[in-house]
C-alpha cells in the first residue's frame, strides 16, 4: 500500500503509531495531566488523529524501519521461514 508516496507495511504503521502515542503522551504530560487519569482508548484515539494530521510521521517511521532491517533487528516484509511452514504441510 502507498500513503502520501510512501511505501506502507504493518510495521511501518506500528512504529507510526508507537511515535504519536509517544507525542502525545508528551502533550498530555505537558499540560500537566496525568496519563494514569486517562483511558488507553482515548490516547489511542488521540494518536491516530496524530497520524492523520501528521503525515512526516510515517516517513519518520519508515525511516526506522528501514534502518532496523538493515541492522537485522527485523526482517524484511517476505521474508519468512518457510521451512517451518513446509513442516507441517506433510
Amino acid at each position: 500500500m502507498i500513503i502520501g508516496g510512501v511505501s506502507m507495511n504493518g510495521a511501518v504503521m506500528t512504529l507510526a503509531r508507537w511515535y504519536a502515542r509517544q507525542a502525545v503522551k508528551r502533550e498530555l504530560y505537558a499540560q500537566g495531566i496525568k496519563l494514569a487519569c486517562v483511558e488507553a482508548s482515548e490516547i489511542t484515539r488521540a494518536a491516530n488523529r496524530y497520524v492523520e494530521d501528521h503525515p512526516e510521521i510515517i516517513a519518520l517511521a519508515e525511516e526506522r524501519y528501514r534502518s532496523l532491517v538493515a541492522s537485522g533487528y527485523l526482517r524484511p516484509r517476505g521474508k519468512r521461514n518457510c521451512a517451518a511452514l513446509e513442516r507441517f504441510a506433510q
